[in-house]
């Protein structure tokens, strides 16, 4: 086997490695689906919405409650009051979201008011709504469809979407039920009639066997303010009429009044708030420790003279553990990216940019590499595996653990004012003077912003943070540490 091949091995199946690579890409995963999952470009609701519909079996009136998120989803735990001939009846939703109670109705036949609010927890305090009035039609046994509109689509965080609530005789499901999305102009809706809806709809859902669903039409940011109405047909055409509808057979959703399309910017500063900060510390630890196991460790005990003995040069043995060291680490960056970006785009629909995507690795094979690097070369200078790896030790506590706090602190101490350029070129400068600083100034050459704490808005470019210059800075600091520890092996041993 060749000493690459068989370095590569050796490494990739080493304890520490794996345990390591694994730790490094299961929490990039799991703060990619914790950043993508809670992520909305816009204001979402947090408190639960009521929907209600009723039906009679003889001299029994039952009120049905929905209670979803902004979503649609059920909403567990809240209370519904139902007042009705001044007695209050009250149920609790459980997981499927509903809430509902059975009273008596006195005389059947008769138009009755019911009045509901409902009552919830939030922070530990208890939240009431005010009653309102839900209107029992005599000629009606059951509710039949009622639409809410409002409801938040997941997948783009538009408000577009709506909630179909079923309810038939006795509380049965919905039957096949055709529902028609057309845009309509609100001033002409009452000439507008429920056949031309139809005919002229956009899109078109289906609704059989449940109480309830919500559906998402398609929305971008051109139907922003625009009125969209829902009329639906039973199995053999004909229209069914919206017990919650002011006009017969027509419900009106819209306007959609919420959304924003996500922007590279805003995915970009979603992988720099979570996935950034895991692998700044965990690719210099990977990085540290696995040069010192591999390699510094060998050199500073002797073992390294047995390997010599053998046909290898010292020139060999450098290059192809440090090589392995490599593969180890580009490939724990690569699949992190890769496993972040199909993550974020399950959720969010969106893909990082190929540009980003090669710059977030490169960064990371930077930062990764040339700590490698250095652990290298201090191999070459310490005379004991102690101070070895006290060495190590210091580096990553020096120049990666507190690199950014360090030149806070000098430029407080001098007294230059935090909003001055000096105090910025001066935290750039030191950015480019450790390894650990090099994510900093990619994040900054993206988003245009310095600092996490109180971050200042500055024009990469005019500070020094550009392509040509990242990219030399990330070659020099992998190269030249490494280039030195390389003549040191050749040379000296």
């Amino acid at each position: 086997m060749k000493p690459i091949a068989y370095e590569i091995r050796r490494t990739l199946t080493s304890k520490f490695v794996v345990i390591m690579i694994i730790a490094i890409v299961g929490l990039v995963s799991l703060l990619s689906y914790e950043n993508a999952s809670t992520y909305s470009p816009v204001s979402i609701p947090s408190s639960p919405s009521l929907t209600t519909g009723y039906y009679i079996n003889g001299q029994n009136l039952t009120m049905v409650g929905y209670f979803h998120d902004a979503f649609g989803s059920p909403d567990a735990q809240v209370t519904a009051y139902y007042e009705y001939a001044n007695n209050t009846y009250s149920s609790k939703s459980g997981t499927s979201g509903y809430a509902n109670a059975t009273m008596p109705l006195g005389k059947p036949g008769t138009s009755v008011s019911v009045l509901v609010n409902y009552s919830y927890a939030r922070f530990g305090q208890s939240v009431s709504t005010p009653q309102t009035p839900f209107a029992i039609k005599a000629t009606n046994t059951y509710s039949g469809l009622s639409v809410a509109s409002g409801i938040f689509n997941p997948a783009n965080k538009s408000n577009l979407g709506f909630l179909a609530l079923y309810v038939g005789a006795n509380g049965t499901s919905a039957p096949p039920t055709n529902l028609y999305v057309s845009q309509v102009n609100i001033s002409a809706l009452q000439s507008t009639t429920p056949l031309s809806l139809k005919n002229n709809s956009s899109y078109q859902f289906q609704l059989s066997g449940v109480g309830h669903a919500a559906f998402f039409p398609a929305a971008t940011i051109s139907d922003k303010g625009k009125n969209y109405s829902v009329v639906a047909t039973n199995s053999s055409g004909g229209f069914l009429s919206v017990s919650n509808s002011k006009i017969p057979f027509v419900s009106v959703i819209g306007p959609l009044s919420i959304y924003v399309q996500l922007t590279q910017s805003q995915l970009q500063s979603l992988v720099f708030s979570g996935t950034s900060q895991i692998l700044g510390f965990l690719i210099p630890i990977l990085a540290i420790f696995a040069a010192y196991l591999t390699y510094g460790k060998d050199r500073t005990t002797g073992v390294m003279e047995s390997v010599l003995k053998r046909p290898i040069t010292s020139g060999d043995i450098i290059v192809s553990r440090f090589l392995s060291n490599s593969v180890a680490i580009i490939g724990s960056v690569a699949l992190s990216a890769f496993i972040s970006d199909l993550i974020i785009h399950h959720y969010l629909n969106m893909y990082l940019s190929s540009s980003f995507d090669a710059y977030f690795i490169w960064t990371y094979v930077v930062e990764g590499l040339s700590f490698l690097a250095l652990v290298y070369l201090f191999s070459h200078l310490a005379k004991s595996q102690g101070a070895l790896l006290g060495a190590s030790i210091g580096i990553f506590v020096v120049w990666d653990l507190f690199w950014s706090i360090i030149p806070i602190a000098l430029l407080s101490a001098f007294g230059v004012s935090s909003s001055s350029d000096a105090y910025l070129r001066t935290q750039i400068a030191f950015n480019y003077a450790s390894p650990a600083g090099y994510s900093t100034l990619i994040q900054t050459y993206f988003t245009g912003r310095m600092g996490f704490i109180s971050s200042a808005s500055i024009n990469p470019a005019l500070f020094g943070i550009t392509p040509p210059l990242l990219i030399t800075a990330g070659i020099l600091w992998m190269v030249v540490p490494f280039a030195l520890a390389y003549w040191l092996s050749v040379s000296r041993d």
